[in-house]
């Protein structure tokens, strides 16, 4: 009878350990939670240790992963942004990513924005907050956002 039971509690250990990692890799992976990591507009936050804020006097930085054609559109607070982007069982990468070339005051910015992109290698999303990680490491955070303060096309 104890072995019953000892085997019954067991069971119910690992049944309850696999759900709850499972859950977390839904969450890694942006199976769960209140945003989808594509179609969205993902407003920059911080990049490695700098904070940014949303200023309405500046055009905000942010990315979009399109659905289809798995195309990465964005803005870097100076330049828009393009490229192409590729989910695999939570890995992301980014490829072929170009700005146009206007001259900013805040160029430091875009250099550091590109540089994380190109280094991300996946991602994790908890509620309305995107997070960019590069070998476990956050390297930038965007929050979800319905429209950004867009750029004008002149």
């Amino acid at each position: 009878m104890k072995n019953i039971l000892h085997t019954t509690l067991f069971l119910l250990v690992l049944i309850c350990l696999g759900a709850c990692n499972l859950s977390k890799k839904n969450r890694q992976y942006g199976v769960e939670g209140d945003t989808e990591l594509q179609s969205s507009y993902w407003v920059l936050l911080s990049l490695q240790d700098q904070q940014f804020k949303d200023n309405p006097e500046t055009q905000t930085a942010y990315i979009r992963f399109e659905v289809d054609g798995n195309e990465l559109t964005g803005f870097t607070g100076c330049n828009r942004l393009m490229g192409r982007y590729s989910l695999n069982n939570g890995s992301l990468q980014l490829t072929n990513l170009a700005t146009t070339r206007a001259m900013c005051p805040i160029i430091e910015q875009e250099n550091l924005l590109m540089a994380v992109l190109e280094k991300a290698d996946s991602y994790e999303i908890a509620g309305d907050v995107l997070t960019l990680f590069h070998q476990k490491t956050a390297v930038a955070t965007f929050r979800t956002s319905s429209e950004p303060n867009l750029p004008t096309m002149r």
